[in-house]
C-alpha cells in the first residue's frame, strides 16, 4: 500500500504576499524547482478484468495453486479500485446483481464460487463499461535532479471534501531511462507537462507553492485530517471556505481549458 495524502489549495494567491507571512512565521525555502512531467493511463479496466478471469479459469482448470493465488491478488487490487469508483448509482446496481454492497466481499468467498460469479454474462456485462479510469494514472516527474515515478489514485470521497489521494512511488535513475521502461511494457504518455514549485515548511508543515502554463498561481498543502489542514491554513491568513479539493485538470476546466486533451502543456 502507498502513501495516503490529504490534500487542499488555495487558488489565485499573491504570491510575494503568502512568501512574507511564510516567513513571518518561521518558514524556510526548501526547493525552488521547475518540473517536468509525463503522465500515461493504465491499462482499462475491463481489459484488466478478462485478463484476469482468463487466467483465473485457466489456473483454476489446470490446479496450479501457486499461479491461481497470485491471480486472485491481481483481483483484489481490482476490486478495490472498483470500489473506489463506483458512484452511488452503480453500487446501487452492485447490489442488485450479486447481493453485496461492493466487489471486495466477494473475496471472502469459496473460490469455485467466486469463479463463477466472475464468469456470469451480466458481470461480464457491469464491467465492459468501465475504460480509463480517470482518477487513477502514472506520473514520471522530474524535480531538479530527482527523478520519480508514481501511481496516483485518487479514492471514493469519504464524504469530508477533501481531495484523498493514494501515492505509490519510487525513485528512478533517469526520467528517460524510466520512459524507455514504461515503453516497453506497453506504456506511451498521454500528456508532457511542465510547472514551477517552490516547497516551504513553516512550523512542521510543508507548503507548495505551484505555477502551472495559463493558471494563476496557487499553494497546496496536506495534512493527515481537515483540523490539520485548518491548522496551516491560519498560519497563512486562509479559513478553510478558501480551499478547493481537486486535481490541477479541474483547476484548467474552471479557467475553461480542457487540459486533458492536451498533448503538451508548457510555458
Amino acid at each position: 500500500m502507498g502513501k495516503m495524502e490529504l490534500e487542499v489549495k488555495v487558488l489565485d494567491i499573491d504570491e510575494e504576499q503568502i512568501i512574507k507571512r511564510i516567513e513571518k512565521n518561521g518558514g524556510k525555502l526548501i526547493e525552488s524547482s521547475k518540473q517536468i512531467l509525463y503522465t500515461y493511463d493504465l491499462q482499462s479496466l475491463y481489459g484488466r478484468y478478462l485478463d484476469i478471469l482468463l487466467l483465473i479459469n485457466d489456473y483454476y482448470e489446470k490446479q496450479k495453486e501457486n499461479k491461481l493465488i497470485a491471480q486472485l491478488a491481481r483481483l483484489k487490487s481490482f476490486f478495490f479500485e472498483m470500489d473506489n469508483l463506483l458512484n452511488k448509482e452503480q453500487k446501487k446496481e452492485v447490489k442488485k446483481m450479486l447481493g453485496y454492497t461492493n466487489f471486495t466481499e466477494l473475496l471472502s468467498l469459496e473460490t469455485k464460487e467466486l469463479i463463477k460469479i466472475l464468469n456470469e454474462e451480466k458481470v461480464k456485462k457491469f464491467f465492459s463499461q468501465f475504460h480509463n479510469n480517470d482518477k487513477k494514472w502514472i506520473r514520471l516527474r522530474q524535480t531538479n535532479d530527482e527523478v520519480t515515478l508514481t501511481v496516483k489514485h485518487i479514492l471514493a470521497d469519504n464524504e469530508s471534501n477533501i481531495q484523498q489521494m493514494l501515492e505509490t512511488e519510487i525513485k528512478v535513475p533517469s526520467i528517460e531511462e524510466a520512459n524507455n521502461l514504461l515503453e516497453a511494457l506497453g506504456f506511451a504518455f498521454k500528456s508532457f507537462q511542465e510547472k514551477t514549485r517552490k516547497t516551504y515548511v513553516v512550523k512542521g508543515y510543508e507548503v507548495d507553492i505551484d505555477t502551472w502554463p495559463m493558471l494563476n498561481t496557487y499553494i497546496e498543502i496536506e495534512g493527515k485530517d481537515k483540523k490539520d489542514l485548518e491548522k496551516i491554513l491560519a498560519i497563512l491568513g486562509y479559513k478553510w471556505e478558501d480551499t478547493i479539493s481537486c486535481t490541477v485538470d479541474e483547476i484548467y476546466k474552471r479557467n475553461g481549458i480542457d487540459s486533458l486533451s492536451m498533448r503538451e502543456i508548457k510555458f
